[in-house]
């Protein structure tokens, strides 16, 4: 069954996400986001608008070409607006894909505001063995691995493995976005069938 043909799971996963997602929400879901990042559309508005004053006032360029260079310089503008408006299904289709899935995924909204370092895996019947885990998020990326497993607690912690990026934030949390999309699907949902998954929190 799908999420579509699901109502049930659709109004369980509504409820686990904002109502509303900011800018940066959305961004987050798409490589195309980060040129929605208002720093990054004023940098290159500004190195457009330099290079054009430095070249007028050295008469490479004249007056005729000013149109032109005020075309150039709305197109960063233009293309903000444009990925903005192509990110207004953001939150449709994050719903669809946690409704998708046989367990619940708690803190979508951390990962998607770009606050995540791990999935918090809750068993029902008990974690697996630690190699036999790691073997499958390590799959997926090498820098995943589970931290400690214990036979009695059916919690597990799993690194995400991806850094924060102080130049490029908004890269960083699609790249988060995406392992932690690449985890659960190649992972955790196979891992399920094996040893059943109650939830997911992503901390």
């Amino acid at each position: 069954m799908t999420a579509a043909s699901n109502p049930d799971a659709l109004s369980r996963a509504d409820e686990r996400v904002a109502t509303k997602l900011t800018r940066v929400m959305k961004a987050t879901t798409s490589p195309l986001g980060v040129f929605t990042d208002p720093p990054l559309v004023c940098a290159a508005v500004a190195v457009v608008v330099v290079v054009s004053v430095i070249l007028f006032n050295r008469r490479v360029i004249d007056q005729t070409l000013i149109p032109l260079v005020l075309a150039v310089a709305a197109l960063p503008v233009a293309v903000a607006v444009g990925v903005t408006l192509m990110l207004a299904g953001a939150r449709r289709r994050v719903v669809e894909w946690m409704a998708s899935l046989p367990f619940a995924v708690d803190n979508m909204n951390g990962l998607l505001d770009g606050v995540a370092q791990h999935l918090v895996v809750t068993f029902a019947e008990g974690p697996p063995e630690r190699d036999a885990l790691n073997e499958r998020v390590e799959a997926v990326h090498e820098d995943c691995f589970a931290l400690e497993v214990d036979p009695s607690d059916p919690e597990v912690a799993i690194r995400i493995g991806v850094l924060d990026s102080k130049l490029n934030p908004a890269g960083a949390n699609h790249r988060r976005y995406e392992r932690v999309v690449t985890l659960v699907e190649q992972a955790l949902v196979p891992l399920h069938d094996e040893h059943p998954i109650v939830s997911v929190r992503i901390e």
